[in-house]
């Protein structure tokens, strides 16, 4: 069975890898010194836990991860590490299955359980340090407690920048045979918010449609809501200002099944990549957005507030 993209270009070992090369030095020079209690911060997307995977396999020296020597702690957000209290005291207790070498406990995603969890895991860092090395990850280093912080090697992940994406699409379209034009992969790279991950499903979408990939074909599959329908949209409020057409345009794609907030949520990632709109009115627009978002969330959404909206980026264009 063919396996899905993520899973087949997910590297394996650091040479694999498309970050900055300081990265790969730092964590090789950690191995060589055994100490591998390391905190990776960074986005969603930015490798972490494929980084963390890596290691423990540099660290072995082996292709398949030991499953007896590594233990994963789900991030259960009301349960947290708590929950995992016997079986990782058992666990760090236990001697190694591979001789001269220790074991490892991972914890993705630390930030998101409770803080009496993350003092359970600085306990077994204080512990057990000599026997288990702590592998941790997170996107907001403010929700992980200070005294795990000073225990660990920290790592900021930078965000992939677009020549480290512009690689990952060049290998793979040329492995998976994926004919795609610049302007798709310009376009795709813009919209994938940074995220390797989202990049590579864009490509296998694009992979399973076995046909030149175009931009117009691009827009039309890696986006929720047709970029094409508010090109139309932005076109008639922004250029025509027609506010009955722009009316038109929006109310369609409500029809379509797309709840405002949908609606809205994509038009910003839009309007973030849009040429036809100047970057000053760029940032009211998004201010406009992020209001009516806002505004959402604490009272009921209703369609009618399309119409407001419309009216409103109207007007404060014709203010300039």
């Amino acid at each position: 069975m063919e396996l899905p993209f993520l899973k087949k270009y997910q590297p394996q070992r650091y040479e694999e890898f498309v970050i900055e090369k300081d990265y790969i030095h730092l964590l090789k020079t950690l191995i060589n010194m055994d100490n591998l209690n390391i905190l990776l911060i960074g986005d969603s997307g930015t490798g972490k836990t494929s980084l963390i995977e890596a290691t423990i396999r540099e660290y072995y020296e082996i292709d398949n991860i030991p499953k007896n020597n590594v233990l994963y702690i789900n991030n259960l957000q009301e349960q947290g590490i708590s929950y995992y209290r016997n079986e990782v005291k058992t666990f760090c207790q236990t001697s190694s299955g591979i001789h001269g070498k220790k074991k490892f406990i991972i914890l993705d995603d630390i930030d998101i359980v409770n803080e009496q969890s993350q003092q359970v895991f600085r306990n077994c860092i204080d512990k057990y340090s000599h026997k288990v090395h702590f592998l941790a990850s997170c996107c907001n280093i403010q929700k992980t407690i200070e005294s795990i912080q000073s225990r660990c090697t920290l790592i900021k992940l930078k965000q992939n920048e677009t020549q480290l994406l512009s690689q990952v699409i060049k290998r793979i379209k040329t492995k998976e045979n994926i004919d795609i034009s610049p302007q798709a992969e310009i376009f795709i790279m813009n919209i994938c918010n940074n995220s390797i991950r989202l990049l590579i499903n864009y490509l296998e979408k694009f992979s399973l449609l076995d046909e030149p990939i175009t931009l117009n074909i691009a827009k039309k599959i890696c986006t929720n809501i047709s970029y094409y329908d508010f090109e139309r949209y932005t076109n008639a409020w922004y250029v025509n200002k027609s506010l009955p057409e722009g009316i038109a345009i929006i109310y369609n794609i409500f029809d379509k099944g797309y709840s405002v907030m949908d609606i809205l949520d994509s038009y910003f990632q839009f309007i973030k990549i849009c040429n036809i709109i100047d970057e000053n009115n760029k940032y009211k627009i998004i201010h406009n957005i992020c209001q009516y978002i806002s505004y959402f969330h604490t009272l009921h959404e209703h369609e009618i507030e399309l119409v407001f909206f419309t009216d409103q980026l109207i007007r404060n264009v014709n203010d300039n």
